[in-house]
């Protein structure tokens, strides 16, 4: 079967052609050589079932059906027009991508050049997960980093516990941290026990839960579970009275921290990427998969394919 012949193109020649009189001077605007301009035109004559122009020694003519179509190829012009118009300003538009709160602002700016490169305008916005999510649903966000179980993530970061004992890892070595080493002996005033805290980015029930749960089995008393209003504010925490917050190797590098994984429980912050438009998250995919673990500090899962 014959190829389809390019509409669009054709009509753009046709138009120009017959809007000059010449197929020199109309072949030059439309920005084709002559002899590809009358290629053009003799496959649409072929489409169109007729003669569209007339040629003379000194002017090319209009035929009848020339004359009478042209009218709907200048309409066709015209809308290709305005759609590739509307495909440039689409492209230009900045994509605003929810992330969440504290990431390095280094890795962020490394994942808006990758985007860049491919042509795909970011916008970051930092919020916390109820407001990236609603920010989702209102239409603010095209896009936003979605908290998610461990088992339908794309991205996991594994959790233990920041303390202030200084930067990196247990200076004791790599010794798992447990919670009954901070369960309250007897005769402890509750507001001296200490406290493990939870950032806003944990607070989902997958972590936050399960947290509670490991807590509860070692003997903690439920005021020594906290949920942080933000990432700082814990930290402050652990510095002023030597709790614990829950965090990321990366989150306890960052603010200057001890770090060890927890042997009570494997916690995981997962994350997804989610959208309303799925041609656009999984361009998204296509271009940042790697640069958002980066900024997460996270580990690739297994799930790495585009979404259907």
């Amino acid at each position: 079967m014959a190829a389809r012949m390019d509409l669009v193109s054709a009509c753009e020649v046709f138009v120009s052609v017959a809007e000059r009189s010449s197929f020199t001077t109309g072949a030059a605007v439309a920005g084709v050589t002559q002899s590809v301009a009358s290629r053009k035109v003799a496959a649409l004559e072929v489409e169109l079932g007729g003669r569209l122009f007339e040629r003379t020694s000194r002017r090319v003519e209009l035929t009848r059906l020339g004359r009478e179509v042209l009218p709907a190829a200048e309409r066709l012009v015209r809308s290709a027009g305005e759609l590739r118009v509307d495909a440039r300003r689409s492209r230009r538009r900045p994509i605003t991508l929810g992330v969440p709160n504290g990431l390095p602002p280094a890795e962020l700016a490394h994942l808006v050049a990758t985007a860049r490169r491919a042509d795909l305008l970011l916008e970051v916005r930092t919020a916390d997960p109820p407001e990236r999510a609603d920010a989702l649903r209102s239409g603010v966000l095209d896009l936003g980093l979605e908290p998610v179980a461990a088992d339908q993530a794309r991205w996991c970061v594994p959790l233990g516990a920041g303390r202030s004992n200084g930067r990196g890892r247990d200076p004791a070595g790599d010794i798992t941290f447990y919670l009954a080493s901070i369960r309250s002996g007897r005769g402890t005033r509750p507001a001296d026990a200490r406290r493990i805290w939870i950032q806003p980015d944990d607070a989902v029930p997958h972590v936050r839960d399960r947290l509670v749960f490991a807590a509860h089995s070692a003997g903690l008393a439920p005021a020594q579970v906290r949920v942080a209003t933000d990432m700082v504010g814990a930290v402050a925490e652990v510095w002023s009275r030597d709790d614990l917050v829950l965090c990321s190797e990366a989150d306890a590098e960052q603010y200057g921290l001890g770090w060890a994984p927890m042997g009570d429980a494997r916690l995981v912050r997962g994350y997804d990427v989610s959208g309303r438009d799925a041609d656009l998250v999984r361009r998204f995919l296509g271009v940042a998969i790697t640069d958002v673990a980066g900024a997460l500090g996270a580990e690739l899962s297994g799930r790495v394919e585009a979404p259907q």
